[in-house]
């Protein structure tokens, strides 16, 4: 569980390779060795997406960037880990977020074997759960072999 004395704020950049207008987490709030809150400003109507089409694969994606950015911070002495996202799955949706909501992305780390990490997704609106998957990241830029 995470608390007040786990608070590491980070700021901009995170992590990940994703720059505007595809980047949807901009910091993390919250963060302990095995989990990371992070936040995500839901695009307002008007904005670059068409949320009437897209608003499931946008939360799906902020998950998977809050995925990576928790991957590359969450290492020992502050150093920032590459990774790379292998798999998305047993992605599910409870409700839809509407334009212009806080999302706030909780990611936990499952397990770790050998060069990939496992790690538990959740979008929550408020106090409501709208999405939950499973997200494999490999240790590792692209260019390293495996």
């Amino acid at each position: 569980m995470l608390s007040g004395r786990d608070l590491l704020s980070t700021e901009l950049p995170l992590p990940i390779p994703h720059r505007e207008p595809f980047l949807f987490v901009t910091r993390q709030e919250v963060g302990t060795e095995t989990e990371g809150l992070f936040r995500y400003d839901f695009p307002r109507s008007g904005d670059t997406f068409a949320l009437r089409m897209f608003p499931e694969l946008l939360t799906v994606e902020a998950m998977a960037q809050s995925a990576a950015a928790f991957h590359g911070l969450s290492q020992e002495a502050g150093e920032v880990e590459q990774g790379v996202l292998a798999s998305v799955d047993r992605v599910r949706f409870h409700g839809r977020p509407r334009p212009g909501d806080p999302l706030t992305v909780k990611i936990r780390k499952k397990k770790a074997f050998g060069a990939l990490v496992l790690l538990d997704g959740e979008v929550w609106v408020h106090h409501r759960m709208v999405a939950q998957g499973e997200f494999v990241v490999r240790r590792g830029s692209v260019e390293q072999p495996v």
